[in-house]
């Protein structure tokens, strides 16, 4: 049981704290804010043993093994370090940092202090992806060659045009929602990355990206065709398909869902699977390497981090 410290308490804090609550590994013990008042409530709503108003002051707590940052893009690099530098290990939530030269930075640091450090992709760790993976390995489809996989919402509904996910550094549609196809094609495709094509798609009132259009070629022949979209909503925001030879599986919501739809010799099978939380799944794992003395993850390491980052670099690089 490791003693987990949430660090920003906005509106993905709330799920992460039913994430470590719902693993037999964690104990919420710990959440800190900037406001003092909004620690106590929020420590009070999810039974959390301790609260800080300063960041600072909870990294100085012993008792604190492993924090969970879910504070805004651009605060990451440097509150990574922070921690870091006092002992702890550390999830951030996705996009960890804002490009390949500070992940390399930020986990050789995290090696040379015997610290672990992961990015928050919990697509990867859903029980529906991880059967799902299971059941390809085996043969269900045959040879898988194909992935396609979407994120799409109309962003100008839900979120002021001030809002920092719209405006400065780390702001974007690739930042914010594109890592979520990114991730899963990586996961999938489980090989290295030969090539990619990147086409960023843009709004004429931001200098953001607004999305993207990626076509990404794997060493071991695997193709992936991804999208990004802050344009306009579609039926669960998206889905993914897995493509093989004999049969390819749908994935509804596949970033979080807990549905998959087989189809094979004409004919569809339902996989549905048991969640309580697709948090969960990412912070169980993040201990068991913790307690197998491991700084990174086998499935998420460095190597995967940078892979997602390279391809969302492009896309800034594009914005004209």
């Amino acid at each position: 049981m490791k003693n987990i410290a949430i660090l920003g308490l906005g509106n993905i804090a709330k799920r992460v704290a039913n994430g470590v609550l719902c693993s037999d590994k964690a104990c919420l013990y710990a959440v800190a804010s900037r406001d003092l008042q909004k620690a106590q409530q929020f420590a009070q709503q999810y039974g959390s043993t301790t609260f800080y108003g300063s960041y600072q002051e909870m990294l100085l707590d012993d008792n604190v093994d492993l924090v969970y940052i879910c504070t805004p893009n651009t605060l990451h690099y440097e509150q990574i370090r922070m921690c870091l530098t006092h002992g702890k290990h550390v999830i951030c939530e996705k996009p960890m940092v804002q490009n390949e030269a500070q992940v390399k930075e930020l986990f050789a640091y995290a090696k040379k202090h015997h610290l672990f450090l992961m990015e928050a992709e919990k697509t990867m760790f859903t029980p529906l992806n991880r059967q799902v993976k299971t059941m390809i390995q085996d043969g269900v489809i045959g040879k898988l060659h194909t992935i396609k996989a979407q994120y799409c919402c109309d962003v100008l509904d839900d979120v002021d045009p001030n809002h920092w996910i719209l405006n400065g550094d780390m702001s974007g549609c690739t930042y914010d929602i594109g890592v979520y196809p990114i991730s899963f094609a990586h996961f999938y495709a489980d090989s290295k990355i030969q090539m990619f094509q990147v086409e960023a798609i843009q709004h004429q009132d931001f200098n953001c990206d607004f999305g993207m259009d990626a076509n990404i070629f794997y060493e071991n022949g695997i193709y992936a065709s991804l999208t990004s979209n802050w344009h306009h909503q579609i039926t669960d925001k998206g889905k993914a398909l897995l493509i093989g030879d004999c049969g390819f599986i749908e994935i509804p919501a596949y970033w979080k869902g807990n549905i998959a739809y087989l189809h094979k010799d004409g004919q569809v099978t339902r996989i549905e699977v048991l969640m309580d939380s697709d948090f969960e799944g990412e912070i169980t794992h993040a201990i068991e390497c913790i307690e197998n003395g491991l700084y990174e993850s086998p499935i998420l390491n460095e190597q995967m981090s940078i892979d997602i980052i390279r391809v969302v670099e492009v896309v800034q690089n594009n914005i004209k």
